[in-house]
């Protein structure tokens, strides 16, 4: 799509600006940049023809009030231009609804720019569905049966796309979880229960058929898609499908070795600690991480050693522990070379 056109803005006056602003803006640009007058600038010509664009719609107060009453909304192009009529965007057309007939008559090069305007350069195929369905470009007319016959098969251009963020917890994404989501659509509130998977990622898109926006031509509804994000775990962090968490341990228990409980999702599971661990060093739990996506396997849980260093000691537990360092002299650092 092209980048929507500020005719204010090209000309260099602001939206409260007097026809005699514009015409004044308008005359001044166009000498400037009149390519007779810039033969060396390869540019001038396209950025008069800009100009002359946009003085052709602020210049005439109908189509400057359409104008502005679209705007920046030009993909609601199709809506707001039943309310607010069609004459005057293009040249001149007459048509029958009654008889089922739609026919234009002299559309000239105003309603193509003007339907590239809202629909973007390179829109060939929504040009050449909407003259065929509706008459005009040498295509004949169709009556209403055949233009309804077109909408059936899925001709017409789809609405728009939508994208709505919903975040969930950790917890949420490994068992899967429902989340209710309220529409505005046609004027009403609507709700739609949405299942979310198991093993389901940040990033990821939840497609909800034809909850998207209305097909300016009474074609297809478009889509709406959630996307998902996954709030931090207090104690996990996720990688892929596998888990990663820090297991604190006490001195004794990474001396002597113990059985010891690592937190899962499903509930703790006993470990065996070897004895002599040391902080840092990682156990690895088959199975017990994320569920893979549409599977019914499950990623990795990768458990790091933190060996607790005791506070506030006793005196009595100061008494045994100078005691053992009376006897165990060892020098951790000996090895260290520089």
């Amino acid at each position: 799509m092209v980048e929507y056109k500020d005719y204010y803005k090209i000309l260099g006056v602001s939206k409260d600006a007097t026809q005699d602003e514009i015409k004044k803006a308008y005359r001044r640009l166009a000498k400037k940049y009149h390519p007779d007058s810039n033969p060396n600038d390869p540019t001038a010509e396209e950025k008069f023809k800009e100009i002359g664009e946009a003085y052709e719609v602020l210049g005439d107060p109908e189509k400057r009030a359409r104008y502005d009453q679209l705007g920046a909304n030009w993909k609601q192009y199709a809506r707001a231009g039943a309310e607010a009529g069609w004459p005057g965007w293009g040249r001149t057309y007459t048509y029958d609804f009654s008889g089922g007939d739609f026919g234009f008559s002299d559309l000239g090069s105003g309603f193509s720019e003007f339907f590239e305007m809202f629909f973007g350069k390179g829109s060939d195929e929504r040009f050449s569905w909407f003259t065929s369905q509706f008459g005009g470009g040498g295509t004949g007319t169709k009556t209403r049966q055949q233009r309804k016959t077109a909408w059936e098969r899925g001709t017409a251009p789809r609405g728009e796309d939508y994208e709505y963020d919903v975040e969930i917890a950790l917890r949420e994404a490994y068992y899967g979880t429902t989340r209710t989501i309220r529409l505005q659509k046609d004027g009403k509130t609507r709700t739609v229960n949405v299942k979310i998977p198991k093993g389901v990622k940040s990033g990821a898109k939840i497609r909800i058929p034809g909850e998207g926006g209305q097909s300016p031509f009474g074609g297809q509804s478009g889509d709406l898609y959630l996307r998902i994000n996954i709030s931090p775990h207090p104690f996990f962090t996720r990688k892929g499908d596998d888990l990663y968490c820090e297991v604190p341990v006490t001195i004794k228990e990474a001396i002597f070795g113990a059985k010891i409980d690592v937190p899962t999702f499903d509930g703790g599971v006993k470990v065996n600690l070897p004895a002599g661990i040391q902080s840092g060093k990682t156990l690895r739990l088959r199975g017990k991480g994320m569920p893979k996506l549409n599977t019914s396997e499950y990623g990795d849980l990768y458990a790091k050693v933190k060996i607790v260093i005791p506070e506030n000691l006793t005196s009595e537990q100061r008494k045994y522990l100078e005691e053992f360092s009376r006897v165990y002299d060892e020098n951790p650092r000996r090895n260290i070379v520089l």
